[in-house]
C-alpha cells in the first residue's frame, strides 16, 4: 500500500496529480486515435499524387477558366504587333470606331471625339479617347450596360456633365482601352 506521507504529499499537490493524469491520457487518445488518422491521410496523399492527382495547393496546375481565357485573347496582340498598330494610330481609330459604336447602339449622339494619349507598358498598351456626347441618363446607362458587355477592355475613367435640360445631358467622357502584348506565346 501506499504510505501516508506519500498519500498527504498526493492529497496537497492533487492539481499537478490531475493534470499529469489528463497529459497522459490525452497522450494515449492521440496516438492511438489521431496519429493512425494522420498516417492514413498522408497515404492517401502520397496516392493521389502517384496517380496524377495533387492535392497540394502549391502543386496544382493553374487553369485559367475559359471565359477568362477568351476575353484575354480577344483583347490582346503580339508585342510588335501591338506597338506598330499604336504608333500608327490604329489603335486609337479602333477604340474611337468601338466606342463610337457602342454609344450609338445605345442612341446617344455623339458631338465631338478626340484621340487621347497611347501608354505604352512593358506587358499592355493603354489607348486614350475623349468624347462630347449628347444623350438621356437611361441611354447613358444603357452605354454602361453595353460596354460592360462587349467583351472589349474598356473603361470609363471619367466622365462629367456639361449642361443639361430638356431630358438631354451633354457628358464629356475619357474612356481607355487595354491592349495585352503576347509575350512568348503567353499574355
Amino acid at each position: 500500500m501506499l504510505s501516508p506521507i506519500l498519500v498527504a504529499q498526493l492529497r496537497r499537490n492533487w492539481p499537478l496529480v490531475g493534470s499529469i493524469v489528463v497529459f497522459l491520457l490525452f497522450l494515449v487518445v492521440h496516438l492511438t486515435v489521431f496519429q493512425t488518422a494522420a498516417s492514413r491521410y498522408r497515404l492517401a496523399i502520397k496516392q493521389a499524387a502517384d496517380m496524377g492527382m495533387s492535392l497540394d495547393a502549391s502543386e496544382m496546375p493553374r487553369i485559367m477558366p475559359p471565359r477568362v481565357f477568351a476575353l484575354l485573347s480577344d483583347n490582346s496582340l503580339p508585342a510588335a504587333e501591338a506597338v506598330q498598330k499604336s504608333n500608327s494610330g490604329t489603335l486609337a481609330s479602333n477604340l474611337l470606331e468601338d466606342v463610337t459604336r457602342l454609344t450609338s447602339h445605345a442612341g446617344m449622339e455623339v458631338m465631338a471625339t478626340e484621340p487621347g494619349a497611347i501608354a505604352q507598358q512593358t506587358k499592355s498598351v493603354q489607348v486614350k479617347a475623349y468624347l462630347r456626347v449628347s444623350c438621356s441618363y437611361s441611354q447613358f446607362i444603357k452605354f454602361l450596360d453595353e460596354l460592360g458587355n462587349s467583351g472589349m477592355l474598356i473603361s470609363v475613367d471619367r466622365f462629367s456633365v456639361v449642361s443639361a435640360g430638356s431630358n438631354r445631358l451633354v457628358l464629356d467622357l475619357w474612356v481607355t482601352r487595354y491592349i495585352l502584348k503576347q509575350m512568348g506565346g503567353r499574355t
